[in-house]
């Protein structure tokens, strides 16, 4: 299974003595912003949830060259947990439109027969599940009213409704011979062999997720990344904006003076050095390097004046099997005044995608999404990173 990710703790969390300095950018309130849909389709149009406007973002200041940031020591690493389920009470992932309440749901939680959907290279196949059947902090989300979350900040009101465990597959799914004796991804002719090739599925694989389906009556449904109870206290969310070129040169300014820079060329070099002339020229230079895969987001703070700028450092678009250079860096950074300043709080968030503080005890929570794998990163209540994941398993070797 070359696509899934094995559900592996990634270690995140790096410290640096700087203070927080804030500024003033005001955006919308979170209770302002509109709702944003994702792109895959939706039900037949219906009444709209009422909504406000779309939020006005303030354009970027022009800000000056930044001074020379002050260089953080070495990172210490911070254990991170991988934990079954996540904590429902406050947040959930999304799934497409569906709500995420567990990610390695048991198949005893299921009753009736599967609804199978079977396509070359894709399994799909649902059993319903009673809410009696479910763990208590998944049960006490039955019926309760959900804020969607998306990137950019944008929100939608929907509720929670009946829950289903699913099993998806793609890639080499189905290993079955045809009439000529050759192997094919078709899937089984027989109902009956696909019936069965399906409940070995469920009684095998453990990262069954439990989703619910939202009950939006005649509304159509919510697309976002994550989802928080109505009812909890408002987290502070900020929304993802593209990173101005001026932005982005600040950062990379920022980067240059950090330990963690410097450590990631020297790797860089090594990997370089024995390799031969030709493979050298296709990877170019550091400085060529730097210039082709550095890139910074902005994140505004909804409705607060925080701005906080995430940062990446690694080739982009690796081929899996490959022997290319894997090392990278992520950074967190943040405005305060004329400068950008690296956050303590540094996590190895690659391919983030929502940032929040659910607390409001300027902790930063997050959803990160590398093209394999969907992280929910938050923390337990004695204070202990925890992950909670999903991904749909390809079933092969991609390369």
């Amino acid at each position: 299974m070359a696509r899934t990710r094995d559900l592996v703790a990634l270690s995140a969390i790096l410290v640096a003595p700087l203070a927080a300095i804030l500024v003033s950018q005001a955006l919308p309130s979170v209770e302002d912003a509109a709702p944003v849909r994702a792109p895959e389709p939706a039900p037949a149009p219906v009444a709209e949830l009422p909504v406000a406007p779309e939020p006005v973002v303030a354009p970027e200041p022009v800000v000056a060259p930044a001074p020379a940031p002050v260089v953080a020591p070495a990172p210490v690493v911070a254990p991170v947990v991988a934990r079954a389920g996540g904590e429902p009470a406050q947040a959930v992932l999304m799934h497409q439109d569906a709500l995420v309440l567990h990610t390695h749901a048991n198949i005893a939680w299921a009753r009736g027969r599967a609804v199978i959907k079977a396509d070359p290279g894709h399994l799909l196949a649902t059993r319903s599940v009673r809410w009696d059947s479910v763990p208590e902090p998944q049960r006490d989300l039955a019926g309760a009213t959900m804020i969607v979350h998306a990137a950019d900040g944008g929100t939608c009101l929907t509720a929670v409704g009946a829950p289903r465990i699913q099993l998806e597959q793609t890639g080499d799914v189905f290993t079955t011979v045809d009439e000529d004796g050759y192997d094919t991804n078709e899937p089984p002719t027989s109902k009956a062999v696909l019936r069965d090739m399906v409940k070995q599925r469920f009684d095998e694989i453990g990262d069954l997720l439990l989703l619910a389906r939202q009950d939006a009556g005649e509304r159509k449904p919510c697309f976002g990344l994550w989802a928080r109870r109505a009812d909890l206290p408002s987290a502070t969310v900020f929304g993802r904006r593209p990173a101005s070129a001026a932005l982005t040169a600040e950062a990379l300014a920022a980067v240059r003076a950090q330990p963690e820079f410097a450590a990631l060329a020297a790797e860089y070099a090594a990997y370089l050095e024995p390799r031969d002339a030709d493979i050298r020229a296709a990877h170019g230079t550091w400085d060529e390097f730097v210039a082709t895969n550095f890139a910074a987001t902005a994140w505004h703070e909804v409705g607060g004046p925080r701005q906080i700028v995430s940062v990446e450092l690694e080739l982009v678009d690796r081929m899996p099997c490959s022997d290319e250079f894997y090392g990278g860096m992520t950074l967190l950074l943040e405005r305060r005044g004329d400068a950008l300043v690296r956050l303590d709080q540094q996590p190895n968030w690659r391919g983030l995608t929502a940032l929040m503080d659910l607390e409001g005890d300027g902790v930063l929570e997050a959803v990160t999404d590398d093209g394999f794998e969907t992280v929910l990163h938050t923390r337990d209540a004695d204070d202990t990173p925890r992950r909670d994941s999903y991904s749909v398993p390809y079933i092969g070797c991609p390369c």
